[in-house]
This record gives structure tokens, sequence and C-alpha cells, in this order.
């Protein structure tokens, strides 16, 4: 019995202290929860911040870039809103909804979305059988949709179909001064577009902007909890209008395609630059790329204008010449020996190998003589000459606000390349450089800096940040001297004893000076082998007595047609760049009378009668074009703000019924001003003018909220 007791005792023990521990432990997790819910913080963290993190969302706004412009207010870059396509494709969408959100008869969207798309109906519905993924996209082509495409897809109200807007960079003319203005690419995470080169890359900085920002908390539901938005609007970014004309560039971009076409060379550029201000009106190269399409992107990156050196040939020879008539020893009619010297073990002679016996030096200098040059490096000294190509330009870089521009070099570390330096070999330029020293000859010795950078403003700021100006960059030789230059650079193109008779033009007097130069071979050393492996140049001005533009052009080894290209040079380029660029210009015998202005406004005939608008641009000398069956003009394009050449087209849209007008050898910007008059879509391929287009002239416009024409270049004969 006393054990039993003792046992009973022991019992009531244990249970008094595991009520007590477990009356200790709710204690104590009550006095945890009353201290996270009275404080908000837990293991030293604050949970309402937690929690709020959850519900929180925060993102950044993309503000607008800037545009970039031509001379004449044209757009050539600028932000434009377009459309991704994505199908919803997984049943589990249309939870708590009594209409479908998912893709519900696959073949029937298939079919309709391939009517907009360039895509098969049976790519499509591959696509949308995916039984795995909630939602499909489509790629590239179901990317970059137009807002005429959005709308042609949404009236077709397909369930599951979602658009979602994108920006994108938008460049209107494709292949234009490509290497110049540059390409912005978006960033796949974060949408922001960033210059990848040239113009938009250089001056990324201010066409970006600032990035704004938004951020709220919703609850469980997604509604924003009240007072918790803010907002920092994005500021939009600052325009940059450059020197360029656009009309003057298509007249280089169609040149050189030609160029390009017909002899296929490695490289080839054509720059044009005011003669007394140094603005670059022009400038494009091949190869090149395409912004819009991104086609050919990175197949080169240098520019040429800029970015490239190589050895310039007898371009050069202007500059020696200068300085020997600078140091008083050219004298045009003293007679030297032509044919060849001898330095340093190696025979260096004239281009046809056997000189024109004794001949003036005035004539020497039409034949492209190597050994006039070598003859005038001698009586000015070397050492002498060498400080006269420095006070040219040559050998630094110009300045010209293009990162990367490169200096090029004098070779001069022995008497080779001394004397093969006087006629444009072993040293190396630019182009930029070549225009800059080109442009003493025509303003009293005084150099222009080339400019592209017209000014950089932000128009929502009315804000002028930066203004570019005419910059004389030296002057290396006196007014005298410039004249003489320029007098021999004319007999070069219009002596009876000239060699460059191909660069002459029609009404017009070009003086200037070629240049064919051996090409470095960077691979094997020394220079490329073979039949013609030159480059091939001409540098030209006009009117020859004073100037307006300089039109710079060359290409070098040509890989069809190449004795052509040797004999020929680079005329097919330069010849319809400078002939186009003076009329447009209207540049001539009677500049000083005539005015551009006769032919650069566009009158405004809207609320006129056709007739009556005919009439009006007819007697502008502009080619009105009538879209539309009505009898009264209501809207045109271009727009009066714009300039034109003589002999443009002026879109005229009526108060009837739209008709389709004949675009054969229409331009792109025409094209471009009908789809912006009419509305319509185009879709264009290829490139040059039109040679093909889906709907017959005088065809109905009425519903048609596409068309696709062809362009081609024109025959190079």
């Amino acid at each position: 019995m006393p054990k039993r007791k003792i046992k009973i005792k022991k019992n009531k023990i244990g249970a008094v202290l595991l009520i007590i521990l477990f009356g200790l432990l709710f204690f104590l997790l009550v006095l945890r929860y009353s201290y996270v819910m009275l404080t908000g913080h837990s293991s030293g963290q604050d949970l309402i911040m937690k929690a709020n993190q959850k519900y929180l969302v925060q993102q950044q706004e993309q503000p607008e870039r800037g545009k970039i412009y031509d001379r004449n207010g044209k757009v050539l870059a600028e932000d434009v809103e377009r459309f991704k396509l994505t199908a919803v494709v997984s049943k589990k969408a249309d939870e708590g909804s009594e209409k479908p959100r998912h893709v519900v008869d696959k073949k029937k969207t298939a079919e309709k979305l391939a009517t907009v798309i360039d895509m098969k109906p049976k790519e499509i519905e591959k696509m949308l059988d995916n039984k795995k993924a909630f939602q499909v996209e489509f790629g590239r082509k179901g990317s970059d949709l137009t807002y005429q495409e959005k709308d042609k897809i949404e009236k077709m109200k397909l369930p599951g179909i979602m658009l979602y807007p994108e920006t994108e960079r938008f460049y209107p003319n494709g292949v234009f001064a490509s290497h110049l203005i540059g390409m912005a690419q978006k960033n796949p995470d974060t949408g922001e577009l960033k210059g990848a080169m040239g113009v938009e890359k250089i001056f990324d900085s201010y066409l970006a902007g600032k990035k704004g920002a938004l951020s709220y908390i919703h609850d469980i539901w997604g509604y924003i909890a009240p007072n918790s938005k803010n907002e920092v609007a994005p500021q939009r970014g600052d325009d940059v209008h450059l020197t360029l004309d656009s009309n003057i560039q298509v007249f280089v971009e169609e040149a050189l395609n030609d160029l390009d076409k017909h002899f296929e060379p490695k490289d080839a550029f054509a720059v044009v630059m005011d003669a007394h201000t140094g603005e670059i009106l022009a400038f494009s190269q091949r190869p090149t790329f395409n912004p819009e399409t991104g086609k050919d992107f990175g197949k080169t990156w240098a520019n040429d204008l800029y970015q490239n050196t190589y050895e310039p040939g007898s371009t050069f020879k202007t500059y020696g010449l200068a300085a020997a008539i600078q140091e008083g020893k050219f004298k045009p009619d003293e007679k030297y020996m032509s044919g060849h010297k001898d330095i340093m073990g190696s025979k260096i002679s004239d281009w046809n190998r056997t000189g024109w016996g004794k001949i003036p030096m005035s004539l020497g200098f039409t034949y492209s003589s190597n050994t006039l040059m070598m003859h005038l490096q001698d009586l000015v000294g070397a050492d002498k000459m060498k400080s006269w190509y420095e006070k040219f330009g040559f050998g630094k870089k110009t300045g010209g606000l293009f990162d990367g521009e490169a200096p090029g070099g004098i070779a001069w570390d022995n008497e080779l390349q001394q004397k093969t330096s006087a006629f444009g070999q072993s040293t190396t330029v630019t182009p930029a450089q070549m225009l800059q020293a080109q442009s003493a000859i025509f303003n009293k010795g005084n150099m222009v800096k080339p400019w592209y950078v017209n000014s950089i403003d932000n128009p929502v700021k009315d804000k002028s940040l930066y203004k570019g100006k005419r910059e004389i960059a030296g002057k290396p030789i006196t007014a005298a001297t410039a004249e003489k230059v320029n007098k021999q650079l004319d007999l070069v193109v219009n002596s009876k004893q000239s060699h460059a008779m191909n660069y002459r033009i029609h009404g017009y007097r070009i003086g200037g000076k070629t240049g064919t130069a051996q090409v470095a071979d960077p691979d094997n050393g020394g220079y490329v082998d073979g039949p013609f492996p030159y480059f091939v140049s001409f540098i030209g001005h006009a009117p020859s007595k004073n100037p307006k533009v300089i039109v710079y052009a060359g290409m070098s080894l040509a890989q069809k047609n190449k004795q052509e290209a040797y004999e020929m040079g680079a005329s097919k380029a330069f010849n319809p760049i400078m002939e186009n660029t003076l009329k447009y210009l209207n540049v001539g015998k009677n500049s000083e009378t005539s005015s551009k202005d006769t032919f650069s406004k566009i009158p405004d005939v809207s609320n006129e009668t056709v007739q009556k608008a005919e009439d009006t641009l007819k007697s502008k000398n502009l080619k009105p074009v009538v879209i539309g069956q009505g009898d009264k003009v209501t809207q045109q394009a271009p727009s009066t703000t714009e300039k034109i050449i003589p002999h443009s087209k002026v879109l005229l849209k009526t108060d009837g019924d739209m008709t389709m007008p004949d675009m054969k050898n229409w331009s792109k910007d025409d094209v471009i001003a009908f789809e912006s008059l009419t509305g319509i879509n185009v879709k264009m391929k290829g490139s040059g003018f039109v040679s093909k287009q889906s709907v017959s002239p005088n065809e109905s416009l009425q519903g048609k909220k596409e068309i696709t024409i062809e362009l081609s270049a024109p025959d190079a004969s």
C-alpha cells in the first residue's frame, strides 16, 4: 500500500510540470504575436515592407527618343508605335469568363492571320497547336506590325488573339546615309533604345531623353491602393538636325547603286560638301546596310568619311602643287624632264611608264605626272614640303564630332616614302581631310572644316543646345596661290590636252583632279596584285570659277569591268551626282540671276478645284498627281513647308473616291508621301524606283487597306 501512494504523488507532480510548460509556451507565443502585431517586425525585418513589396509594382517608363532631321526638316529617324502579335492557347484563360479568352478555332484563326502576317496558314496552325504553353508568339513575322495591320486583325474579332504596343525606331528611307545616321537598337529586356553607331550613337545622350518611373501598391485583386501611386514622367529626347539635304542624298544613293551594280567594287564612297561653308550635304558608301530592316548591319562598321584611311593617289598632288606655287617654285611654262626618277634603287615612273619627254610644268600637272611632283618636292625641299602637308591638315583629325576619327599619316621615314607621297602613295588620308584641304582653294586660302550637325534642340522645352557653324581650320596658302591652283584644276578637265574629259558635264564647267592609286594589301603586305588593282577617284567642283559644291567619289578594287573602271575612274558616280546637284541648286551659267526659291516652295492648293490646282502646280514646274475622282482638292503631299526640286510630284487627294495612280519610276519618297496621304499601308520590296505595283493604274482604292510595290535600280546602261 505505501508504494502505491508514492506512485500517485509522482504522477500529479509530472502533470503539473507539463501544464506549466505548455502554459509558458502559450504565453511566449502570445507575447511573440503581440510583439509582431504591435511593431510590424520579425527577426529584424520589417514585415509591412515585406508585404508591400509583394504587391508593389515598380517600373521604368521609356521616353520618346529624339528625332533626326535633314536640313529641310525632313525626318530621317523617329520613334513609331508598332504592335506585337500573341495568341493565348490555354483553356485556363477562360476561367471566370463567359466568353472564350483562348484560341478556339485554330484553323480559322490561322487562315485569317495569314492574310496579314507573312506566314502560311499551316505554319500558324502548328504554332497554335501548342498544348504545353499558355500563350505563343510569332517571332519577327508577328512583330513590328503597323497600325493598319493591327486594325485589320482586331476587326477579325478572333478569340485569344492579343496585340501589344511596342516602340520601334523607324528609318523611313531605308538605305540612306546609313553609316552617318547610324542605327539604334532595342534592349529586349528593358525595351530601351540605344544608339549602336553613327549619329544615333554619338549623340545618344541627347537623343535618349530621361526615363520616367512609376510605382504603386495593389491588393490581392489587382486594385491600386489609395495614395500609393507615385509617377515621374519621362522627358522626351532632343532632336538632332543634320546638314544633309535629302534630295542630294537620293542622287548619291542612286549613283552608288549604279556604280556598285556595274563594277562590284570592294569599297566605294561619295560625298557632297558646300564649297564655302563646309556643310556635308550628302554622303554614303558601299557596302552599306538598311537600318529599317537590319539587312547587312555589321557587314562593315567603319564610316568611310571619317574612320577609314587609304592612299589617295594623284588627287593628293593638288597640295604639293599649292606648296610649290606658294614657294615660287612652280612656273607653268618652265619645262622639266618627265619619264622616271631613280630613288633608293627603285625606278619610279610616270603612269604611262615612258613620260612625255621635256614638257612645261603646267602640262605635266594636267597629265598628272609623277615625275613633276617629285621634281617640285626637290625644288621646295623635303622637310619644307612635309610642313606644307601638315598645314593642309594631313596627319591629324579634322575634329568632326565623329567618334573614332582616324588621323591618317604622312609617310616620311626615308626618301622613297617622301617621293611616293608626292603623288599620293605611302601617305594615308580620310575623305574628310581631303575635303578640308580642297576647300582652301575656293575660300581665298582658308580651309573650312567639314561638318554635318546643324543644330540640337528640344521642341518641348523650346531650348537650343547646340548650333553648328562654319569654322576656319587654318590658312595654308594665300588667296593668290589659291586662284592659281584653281586654274590648274580647271585645265585638268577642260584643256585640249586633258585626260579627264570623261568628267565633263554638258552645260557646266567642272574643275578637279583625278586619282589612281595602288591599294595596300593588309594581309600579305605591299600592294594588292592582279589586273587593274586600283583605287580610282575624282575630287571635283563646280562651277569651276566660283564653286558652289565639291563632290568627292572613289572606289577600290572593282571586281567587274575592271579595265573600264581603270579608264573611266569614278565618273559613273561623280557625273550624275554633280549634274543632279547643280540642277537641284539651280547653279549654272546664269546662277547670278537665277533663284533657287523659284523652285523650292510648294503652293497651297487645298480646297481648290482639281483643274486650278493642276494649273498652279504646273506653273511652278511641279508635276501634279491626282488621287481620286472628285472635283475638289482636300489634301496635298508634300506639305507647303517642305522643299522639293523642279518637276517633283505633288500628290492631290480629292473629295471623290480614291483611285490608284501609275507609280512606275516613282521614288521611295513619292511612295511614302502616297502612304501618308491616303492612309493605305504600302509594302515595299527592293530598292531604287517603282517597277511593279499590285493595284493597276486608275483602279479604285475603296476598301483597300494595303498594296504592294516592287522597287528596282534603273538599268546600269
